[in-house]
């Protein structure tokens, strides 16, 4: 059966399609299309976030194992600076070696340490770009004129060799003179290393004074 509408009907029919529509158009311009829009600008933002968090934590534990190898260096650092006399002993070592040549019968005739030579400009250069390291330890060149025979050469040597304090033989030269009966002329450079900065004065520094009685 077929209705009829009233003109009024048909009417009020297209005007509630036409606000139908433009309700829904309202809504979905106004109000779904924003939260849609902040619904994608969260989501980024939280994938941001879960990324910098990631990185986050590997760069954390990437510190930690730093701090740890920093620490098993420095220790490390520190036991072997240990084994170093502080340079304040430069002159008993100088001493050592002066009796170790008389105990194996080489005669010095001048011992003495060498002073660096100053640094060049591009030394100074190269200094200054690059980052402060601490000094841990120091070099000394001591050199050693002398007269004696390959065997008392060897016995010194052996002798030196033998010693707790590090040295390292850096140069070794032989010469001969007809004025020396079996003998040669002997130019030793011996580098000796010492201990530098706290650690050195720690242990050159005098103990304090215990308490006295009635203190």
């Amino acid at each position: 059966m077929k209705m009829l509408l009233t003109p009024r009907e048909q009417r009020l029919l297209l005007f509630g399609g036409g606000l139908a529509v433009v309700v829904l158009w309202t809504y979905t311009t106004y109000i779904l299309q924003p939260l849609m829009r902040e619904a994608a600008a969260l989501g980024q933002d939280v994938t941001k976030a879960r990324d910098e968090l990631r990185t986050l934590e590997v760069a954390t534990a990437n510190e930690t194992a730093l701090r740890e190898q920093h620490r098993q260096l420095n220790e490390t650092v520190m036991s072997l600076q240990r084994l170093l006399p502080p340079e304040k002993e430069l002159p008993a070592v100088i001493e050592l070696l002066s009796d170790l040549a008389s105990q194996s019968d080489v005669k010095i005739q001048t011992i003495f340490p060498q002073r660096p030579a100053p640094p060049s400009a591009e030394d100074l250069k190269e200094l200054a770009q690059a980052p402060a390291e601490p000094v841990v330890y120091k070099d000394v060149v001591i050199q050693i004129d002398a007269t004696a025979g390959f065997h008392q050469l060897g016995t010194f040597l052996s002798l030196v060799e033998a010693q707790h304090n590090p040295t390292q033989l850096a140069t070794l030269k032989i010469s001969s003179d007809p004025k020396l009966l079996k003998r040669q002329r002997i130019k030793l450079l011996i580098r000796s290393y010492f201990s530098v900065g706290e650690l050195a004065a720690a242990r050159t520094a005098p103990a304090a004074a215990a308490p006295g009685p009635g203190r």
